[in-house]
């Protein structure tokens, strides 16, 4: 009984294929922007919040005027004695723009004797020699750094100028791993010291200090007592970081979300409308159906089930678009509206991350108001006077 009604199911919606098409291939838009954009924010997210677990626990900058300045390298000793402190090292960074103005270059200073800090850049880029690279002046550089540098003819150095006017010649060492783009495109990673004279930082001076605190209950206690002992210093912790990451991916996601909503409603009103209009060749079908002893409820299971299969398959391969479209196609247009269009070009590879709850949520959302925009305009064909449909 159950594989007749199955069989009678798709041979109905086939036979109607006119009148479904239109409203497959709207559903099926409407699946393929909404699951687009949840698989891009959650990659990106993902993305973004493992690069953020490499983050220190505390950055520590020095203000004057309300205006981060650079920070005495001396107070490292004076931080290291805090209990609960594990790691405490110094940090110069800044942007250095281009000679054409219109975009930067992230510098970062690494002392490439600090074991921790080194630790890092080898699970960054496995193939690095400390020794090799610290032989001369040279540099690891993004990926879009690499291009701009190419494409104005620096293929194996950069001609930096320095704040004293001076031209600091600097060689490309290697190029980071692609993986990494969403976070370090535009990075330049070079020695300590090489990123003091070209950002201009004196040697006793340092960009921020960074710390670590691995147990959690201390953190609190740790940055109180930061500082009470320093009044002119600002505190940046990683959890103020992740909240600020997830904070504007929820803005760029309510503003996509709520004119998804509007499109919805709009998609809604007019599936009720096309399926209110109830043709001659519907109604004798109907009143064949109660001829031969279907109640009102069967017909109103059949037609439901009708609407149920065009949603199914509508959301089946609007998702499978969307991960096309995201993770083989990289989302272009969508990508720009979460990376912005600014500084370098960053040729992001997204990782596939799929949220499954938040997949589930989608469904729904999209299943149940599909089948109650059409509920009423089925009952209304349902309970159709057979008598009248056949005259």
């Amino acid at each position: 009984m159950q594989n007749s009604f199955l069989n009678f199911l798709f041979l109905l919606v086939h036979k109607h294929r006119s009148k479904h098409i239109a409203v497959f291939l709207i559903a099926t838009l409407l699946v393929t922007l909404l699951a687009s954009f949840m698989f891009l924010s959650t990659s990106i997210k993902h993305d973004a919040l493992t690069a953020l677990h490499e983050q220190p626990d505390f950055t520590v900058q020095k203000l004057e005027a309300g205006r981060s300045v650079d920070i005495p390298v001396s107070l490292i000793d004076t931080f290291s004695d805090i209990k609960g402190v594990s790691y405490v090292a110094p940090r110069v960074f800044g942007r250095y723009f281009t000679p054409d103005t219109k975009h930067y270059f992230t510098i970062i200073g690494v002392d490439f004797f600090d074991e921790q800090l080194v630790k890092w850049i080898a699970r960054l880029y496995k193939d690095i020699d400390v020794k090799a690279f610290l032989q001369k002046d040279q540099m690891i550089v993004g990926n879009a750094v690499m291009k701009y540098m190419k494409a104005h003819y620096y293929d194996t150095y950069f001609n930096f100028t320095t704040p004293k006017g001076k031209e600091k010649k600097v060689y490309i060492y290697k190029t980071l791993p692609e993986n990494s783009n969403l976070i370090s495109s535009d990075f330049i990673l070079m020695d300590i010291n090489l990123a003091r004279e070209i950002l201009g930082v004196a040697p006793d001076k340092a960009t921020d200090i960074i710390l670590n605190v691995p147990n959690p209950a201390e953190r609190d206690n740790v940055k109180f007592k930061l500082l009470s002992r320093n009044y002119d210093t600002r505190i940046i912790t990683k959890k103020e970081l992740q909240k600020t990451y997830e904070n504007l991916f929820n803005y760029k996601g309510g503003v996509f979300l709520l004119g998804f909503i509007l499109s919805l409603i709009t998609f809604m009103l007019i599936l009720f409308q096309r399926y209110a209009m109830i043709n001659s060749t519907e109604k004798k079908e109907i009143a064949i159906l109660r001829a031969v002893g279907w109640s009102i409820k069967d017909v109103i299971r059949l037609k439901i089930s009708e609407t149920l299969v065009i949603a199914l398959f509508a959301f089946l391969i609007g998702v499978i678009v969307a991960y096309v479209y995201v993770f083989f196609a990289q989302a272009p247009l969508l990508r720009e509206i979460f990376l912005g269009f600014g500084n370098l070009e960053n040729s992001v590879h997204f990782t596939p991350v799929i949220d499954f709850g938040m997949l589930s949520s989608m469904f729904l959302f999209f299943i149940v108001p599909f089948v109650a925009s059409v509920l009423i305009p089925v009952w209304k064909i349902a309970i159709t006077d057979a008598g009248e449909a056949l005259k």
